[in-house]
């Protein structure tokens, strides 16, 4: 794993000073901050300064999304996320299945002032989460790090490009694409006292996606409420893990989403279910709905991609799709989490069953959520990811 400079201790303590202080500012707080036991949800965390949200910058429907400039930060906007997931297998033994997960957040601390605002004084503050599902052992290993933007310390860059926090990074091989990449996380220790790594290498299958309209996402049915995102919903993996100093050469198949916003959840709303599907059909599903709280006289808002073998976008009517939880899993943190679903979507014959690889994959770090694996068997085979919000 690489580093990216030395600091002095002086510099350390600042770095601990303005870590507080931001933490403190992000959660709007004088009394209390986040522990390692899950003190907020995610959308807590992504939630956090909403009433300040006219300070920042707002997805518009008419802008067109330009590359390699988008895959950087947006320093402007309140909330952006780096994510990967991928199925994994062992490279010479495919009955060893494992998933992992890499995200770095970036929130606005501040408005940003201009671009050139960096060093100490950028406002802007990281958090990164590694995951790694060893389903064969019923495990599942979770590490994280924040800091400050600071000198070097976290942020994007364009040549190479890349998205780093301190030695987790996604790094490209070319300047002018984000994939083919390499993506390294690590840990010393995670919440269960077991050590783990992994370094993995993406080559894209298909084309870069846009969700929403051409990367313009609703969330919400009021006007004005949306992100910036887009996909690359099939990526092959070749790399290896290190799980209690054995290395484990593995296989697979990922998934990447970078999104930006600066108001995304309304009070109304409690969270997200988000479902990421590869169909061995070759077709690629993203499914999300957002629930409103019971008596708030709101619906559910939905949004709903599928893709063809392609990448081509085919038309879907989201008003037709039926998703019904089949079980339920409460984990030691006390939250009952679904925990197995069937999605139907008649205007594509497709009739799905969507099941944990394990139950016990919720991340329960400094904010907490259910990120885990899944196979989907039914009308078609294949595999995904969902991720859970909003059920404390």
């Amino acid at each position: 794993m690489f580093k990216r400079g030395f600091y002095p201790i002086v510099g350390l303590l600042i770095l601990v000073l303005l870590l507080v202080v931001g933490l403190y500012q992000l959660l709007d707080s004088s009394d209390e901050k986040p522990d390692a036991g899950g003190g907020l949800s995610l959308t807590d965390f992504l939630s956090a300064g909403s009433e300040n949200e006219e300070r920042f910058a707002k997805a518009q429907p008419d802008y067109v999304l330009s590359f390699p400039e988008d895959h950087l930060a947006h320093p402007t906007f309140r909330s952006e996320w780096w994510y990967l997931n991928g199925n994994l297998q062992h490279r010479d033994d495919p009955a060893q299945r494992f998933g992992f997960q890499f995200t770095i957040f970036r929130q606005a601390l501040t408005k940003q002032e201009g671009a050139a605002v960096s060093g100490w004084l950028a406002p802007q503050f990281y958090m990164g989460h590694a995951g790694l599902g060893v389903f064969g052992q019923n495990k599942h290993l979770t590490a994280e790090r924040f800091s400050r933007r600071g000198p070097g310390l976290a942020g994007t860059q364009a040549e190479p490009l890349s998205v780093w926090l301190e030695d987790w990074q996604l790094q490209a091989e070319q300047n002018d694409n984000l994939f083919p990449a390499t993506v390294t996380a690590g840990a010393l220790g995670n919440a269960v006292g077991e050590s783990f790594s992994y370094r993995l290498r993406l080559v894209p299958e298909k084309p870069r996606v846009y969700q929403g309209e051409e990367g313009y996402s609703p969330k919400r049915e009021e006007p004005g409420f949306a992100s910036h995102y887009y996909s690359y919903t099939r990526l092959r993996v070749e790399g290896e893990l290190e799980l209690a100093g054995e290395s484990i050469p593995v296989t697979g198949a990922a998934w990447y989403d970078h999104e930006w916003s600066s108001n995304i959840l309304a009070e109304y709303q409690t969270g997200w279910d988000w479902f990421s599907l590869q169909l061995e059909d070759g077709r690629d599903l993203v499914f999300m709905e957002l629930p409103a709280r019971p008596g708030s006289g709101k619906s559910n808002f939905r949004q709903v991609a599928l893709f063809d073998v392609q990448g081509e976008r085919l038309p879907v009517d989201a008003r037709l799709i039926q998703l019904d939880v089949s079980d339920h899993w409460r984990s030691p943190s006390g939250i009952r989490w679904p925990s197995g679903w069937r999605l139907q979507m008649p205007d594509h014959d497709l009739d799905l069953t969507i099941t944990p690889r394990q139950k016990n994959q919720e991340n329960n770090l400094s904010v907490r959520y259910w990120e885990g694996a899944v196979k989907v068997t039914g009308s078609h085979n294949g595999q995904g990811y969902v991720e859970l919000t909003g059920y404390e």
